[in-house]
């Protein structure tokens, strides 16, 4: 998959979330911190996002990926590691709708990249959704350097 980088807002998007695991749960808080409002969609969900729900930071509907539930999102993140899910993402989607698939990226056309924020500047890093690891080792990495620039 061949990606544009670009800095997107999404303040106020509709964003739906399928699934309730550790991955769910950081792609959530990546969309939060981005303004979005996010459904997660999953029958269990971590401790984290139970909070988050709780809160009324997001909205928890406690079910399987319907196509419904996908309708009208502007953004659906694929977190589950469902084939059903991933299915149903794929034929339900919209034309114009970001679907990020974050357990598998040949059903998406958006890939999250690794950020660093450092004073006024915001720092992407993106192995093209091929090897998030890669991409944390140099943000990592990138932050050592950055830190030991400060002092």
């Amino acid at each position: 998959m061949r990606l544009l980088p670009l800095s997107l807002d999404i303040s106020q998007k509709a964003v739906v979330v399928v699934g309730g695991g550790p991955i769910a749960a950081r792609k959530t808080e990546k969309v939060l911190s981005a303004g979005g409002i996010v459904t997660v969609v999953a029958p269990q969900i971590t401790e984290k996002l139970e909070h988050l729900s709780n809160e009324g930071k997001i909205k928890w509907v406690k079910d399987v990926c319907r196509p419904a539930y996908l309708v009208d999102a502007f953004m659906i993140i694929s977190a589950s590691g469902s084939k059903e899910a991933q299915s149903i993402i794929q034929r339900s989607a919209q034309p114009g709708q970001l679907i990020n698939g974050a357990d598998n990226p040949a059903i998406g056309n958006v890939a999250f990249t690794a950020t660093i924020e450092h004073e006024d500047c915001m720092i992407s890093i993106s192995t093209l959704g091929k090897d998030p690891s890669l991409a944390k080792r140099m943000k990592h990495k990138l932050q050592k350097m950055l830190n030991k620039e400060e002092k």
